[in-house]
Parts: structure tokens; sequence; C-alpha cells
């Protein structure tokens, strides 16, 4: 299988200490910036609700575009229920028009195997 148990794992360790473990965001590839309103704390870990709010904040922020291309290191995991989170959460909404297609960033891709994203 993949590696993403393992790094769960590393990220989640206690740190009580810490408001703050880490920082997530969602940016554009194309010109490299970050997405106004999409980076987030990870108060325990990388977390999927932490994403999930980058995600849709990027998501709904965008103008004149109707597709995108979401690659995130761990999607093999992130991506199969994303869209029931987000349908579950009062906070959260995913522009109807915008198509969102998945993947694995090249850098991270070796560390999966084919059955993790068919």
């Amino acid at each position: 299988t993949c590696n993403y148990p393992r790094a769960v794992n590393l990220e989640n360790t206690d740190r009580q200490h810490l408001n703050a473990t880490r920082i997530g965001a969602t940016a554009c590839a194309r010109h490299g910036v970050f997405c106004l309103g999409a980076v987030v704390d990870f108060q325990k870990g990388e977390r999927q609700m932490n994403m999930d709010y980058s995600l849709c904040q990027a998501l709904t922020s965008l103008v004149g575009i109707d597709s995108v291309i979401v690659l995130y290191n761990i999607m093999c995991q992130y991506g199969k229920h994303f869209l029931k989170r987000v349908l579950k959460s009062p906070y959260l909404q995913v522009p109807s028009d915008v198509s969102m297609y998945k993947g694995i960033g090249l850098f991270h891709v070796h560390g999966h195997q084919d059955i993790c994203f068919p």
C-alpha cells in the first residue's frame, strides 16, 4: 500500500504545547500563488477537514474557470470521500459548474501503488 498511513501517524504525534503543527494551502500551479483565504492551520496534524476548507475556499473564489486539476500527495485517501464530506458540512461548498479532476503530483506518486489511484 502507499505510505499515507505512516505519514499520518508521524504527523499526528502529540504536540500539546503547539497551537498549530503546520499549515496547509491551496495554490495555483500555473502562477505559483496561494489562493485567497485558502491557507489553513493544522491544529493536530494533517486533517482532511482543514484541507476541505482550504480547497472549498479556493474553488468558490474562481471566476471564469470551469475545470480544475487538484493534485494532492494523499489524493488516494483524501479524494475518495471529498464530496461526501462537503455535502455533510453546512460550512463547505463546491461550485456546481466547476469540474474537478484529481491526481497525485509527480514528486509523491512514486510512493503509491497503481491501486491507490485508478
